[in-house]
This record gives structure tokens, sequence and C-alpha cells, in this order.
């Protein structure tokens, strides 16, 4: 056996463990779970049946999941303008910072707010949305707005308004060090030739940074949407899915068809619906959204 042989074969006898746990952890259960779309389960007896496309034609009679798709089409669309606007806006500003112990202070602030866990942060909101003692009605109070005052996570006309708005001013997170990594990254010769034919610090951003960071504005196209349509934690905290099934949204309606109502079989179908939509978006947005760096 050659030498160059017996170290391929070492490495992949390493890698062995990682992609067993990979299989048994990561893609057996999605992939039994997209199977199951097509099968109906027997809680009594743990049996499997297999019914063809019927949990599919179901989806089409299913009123709570067909009114559930705009509301996830709102926070979906709403959260991508955010999460990709937003921490490019935060990212230039600690760019154009010239001090680099400040440009450092601002970088960890913004990682700061990641130890606190999720739940955490949404139990604040919920607090601010308090329509007794929240800081948004309290303030409506100290400034005499009081018509303004709503139940904002109990009135159906505002919860996923509210629910977009969580997080303000969205600024925490490694999204804007992601983007500052693609600024830090550009050329100086680039950037010292638009000095030179007097570009403004705007026209520097529209038509050199952001080209050049295209390739990161694509990756929070992608994880948005993916991370957009599997998401229901607010949902499962705060509101369930109401008030009615104002704020109801297809991964949400998939989770207690599952959990609540046993019906496993349909919310296999739902997920491989979700699944087969992020499939979609991701090939289009990965074909169309192209980047000028290199």
């Amino acid at each position: 056996m050659s030498r160059q042989w017996r170290e391929s074969l070492q490495a992949y006898l390493l890698l062995l463990p990682i992609i067993g746990g990979l299989l048994v952890f990561a893609y057996y259960p999605p992939i039994r779970g997209l199977g199951q779309a097509f099968f109906d389960w027997d809680a009594a007896t743990d049996k499997w049946s297999f019914v063809g496309l019927t949990n599919f034609t179901r989806m089409a009679h299913d009123e709570v999941l067909l009114n559930s798709i705009p509301n996830m089409l709102i926070l979906l669309f709403g959260g991508l303008v955010i999460g990709v606007t937003v921490p490019l806006i935060v990212a230039e500003l600690i760019y154009f910072v010239r001090d680099p112990k400040m440009k450092y202070f601002y970088r960890v602030v913004l990682l700061v707010p990641l130890v606190v866990p999720g739940v955490v942060g949404l139990l604040v909101w919920n607090f601010i949305y308090d329509p007794n003692i929240g800081l948004i009605n309290s303030l409506l109070d100290y400034l005499g707005l009081e018509s303004w005052k709503r139940g904002w996570l109990s009135d159906g006309s505002t919860v996923l308004f509210s629910m977009l708005f969580m997080g303000f001013p969205w600024a925490a997170g490694i999204g804007p060090l992601i983007y500052l990594s693609g600024l830090m990254n550009i050329p100086t010769e680039v950037l010292d030739s638009a000095r030179l034919d007097g570009a403004t610090s705007w026209k520097r951003v529209r038509y050199i940074d952001i080209p050049l960071v295209t390739g990161q504005i694509k990756f929070f196209i992608v994880t948005g949407m993916i991370g957009g349509l599997q998401d229901f934690g607010r949902q499962l905290v705060l509101t369930d899915g109401g008030p009615g099934y104002s704020s109801m949204v297809p991964g949400y309606h998939m989770y207690k068809q599952a959990f609540t109502y046993n019906n496993f079989g349909y919310a296999s179908a739902i997920g491989l619906m979700l699944f087969l939509f992020a499939l979609l978006l991701t090939i289009v947005s990965m074909k169309y959204i192209q980047s000028d760096r290199g």
C-alpha cells in the first residue's frame, strides 16, 4: 500500500464518525419526514398507512393554512428588507469610523446581545407590548396620545407589524460584521481611484461597496428566506397564532398539526411544500444575484 493511499485511508477513517453522525442525525430525520408526507399515522397502533397524495389535496382545502400564507409572506419579505439593509448601513457607519479602538468597541457592542437567549428577547418584547404596563403604551400615555394605545399583540391589525418591529434597531448580531469583513476586503487601489475621481461617500457606497459585497447580500437573502419560511418562534412563545389566526404561519400550523393534533403525515406534507418553496427561492436567488467581486 502506497504512502499516499495510507494517508488518504487515515483521513477517510477519521471522517467516518462525522459522516455517520451527519447521516443519522442531520439527513435521516428530514428525509424520513419528507417521505412520511405520503402516509397517515395511527397513534394507537403506531402504524403508517400509505395515502398517496391525500395529504397534499387536503392542503388545498385547509383555510387556516391558506390564510397563513399571506402572513408568512409579510413577515418573510419584511424581515428580508430589514435583515439585508440595516446590517449593511451599520457596517458602513462602522467602516467610516477612523479610530481603530472605537471601531473595535463598536464591533464588540454588536456581539454582546448574542449572549442573551432568543426566548428571553421575545419575552422582553412581550413586556414592551403589554397593553397595561408595557413601555409603548406607557410612553403614549406620557405623550398624551391615549387614543393610539393598542393591545399590540392581541390586535389582529397590528400583530404582524409588531412582530416585525421586534429587535429594533435590528443592529445587533453578526450581520454587520459579515458586511464589514467584505468592506474591509475591498482593494485599496479601487478606493483610491474612486477618491481621485472625486467620488462622494454616497457614490462610493452605491457604485463600489454594494456591488463588491453582493456575495454577502446573497448570503443574507438565502438564509433570510429559509429562516423566514421555517420561523414560528414568535407565534409559539407570544401569540399562539392569534388573535384568531391573524399571526398564524405555515410553519406553526405544521407544528400544531404534528404535536397538538398528532397529524404527523399531514404536517410532513406541509413541511415538504415549505422545503420545495425554500429550494425554489434559493435557486432563483443564487442564479440571478451575481457578485461583481473577482
